[in-house]
């Protein structure tokens, strides 16, 4: 079974071996661990280590240290640079190191520190408990295009409780008619709830896609004092635009 792990096994061999641990309970639970330590070995020689500090600081990342916030919605990883908050990240259906995946993509190198990012746990905090409806963070948007950022600023100023369309957001930057790129635009957005794309919907009153899901957006919308109907439309008398 060494051999097998190692790959020195002919083809003939290796059927002989599959055959003999179908029927041989011992054998077939010494060859799945073998086949365990095999697996083990093979992720541990593809995974793409993370660059330490010192490689970091070498290559001009800046840091971005970031936490963990429990929600109604589940866990959220919430990172900030030296600029302002950087990433309001969904755990409930990704992974912790895929999102900071998506923060290295930035040119920015995280660094667990539950501490610093305190200021803007709290204010999470305060919004799903009822008792915040705007945020006073500074933000770090990073390298994104003028479009993007004229979407993500538009979408800021969308108050509490008031629900607009993808269309009415491409209107107020000058763009009618970029309603798909609006939403585009919107499903990469790293500061969900901060920067409320939960209040964007679609024309005909449905949710659209989001970034943590519709079932986190319709959670979102709730609280917010916005439902919507069996048919997934807004209910009426919905604050819509």
């Amino acid at each position: 079974m060494p051999g097998y792990l190692v790959g020195d096994l002919s083809t003939p061999e290796k059927l002989w071996l599959h055959e003999h641990t179908a029927g041989c309970n011992y054998c077939h639970n010494v060859f799945d661990s073998y086949e365990r330590v095999g697996n083990a070995l093979d992720d541990t020689a593809t995974a793409t280590p993370r660059p330490t500090l010192s490689v970091a600081t070498a290559l001009g990342l800046r840091e971005a240290r970031y936490g963990f916030l429990d929600t109604p919605v589940g866990p959220v990883l919430v990172a900030t640079s030296d600029l302002g908050l950087c990433e309001v990240g969904y755990l409930a259906h990704r992974e912790r190191d895929d999102v900071l995946g998506e923060i290295e993509t930035r040119g920015l190198f995280p660094i667990e520190n539950q501490a610093s990012v305190r200021p803007a746990t709290d204010q999470l905090g305060e919004y799903f408990a009822g008792k915040r409806h705007t945020f006073d963070l500074p933000i770090d948007f990073g390298a994104i295009t003028p479009f993007t950022r004229d979407v993500l600023g538009a979408t800021s100023r969308v108050p509490f409780g008031d629900v607009l369309t993808y269309g009415e957001i491409a209107r107020r930057i000058g763009k009618p008619g970029a309603s798909r790129a609006v939403g585009n635009a919107l499903g990469r957005n790293p500061l969900p709830v901060v920067v409320p794309c939960h209040r964007i919907v679609r024309a005909d009153g449905s949710m659209g896609w989001y970034t943590g899901g519709t079932g986190i957006k319709r959670r979102l919308l709730a609280l917010e004092g916005i439902h919507f109907d069996q048919t997934r439309q807004l209910a009426l008398g919905a604050n819509v635009h």
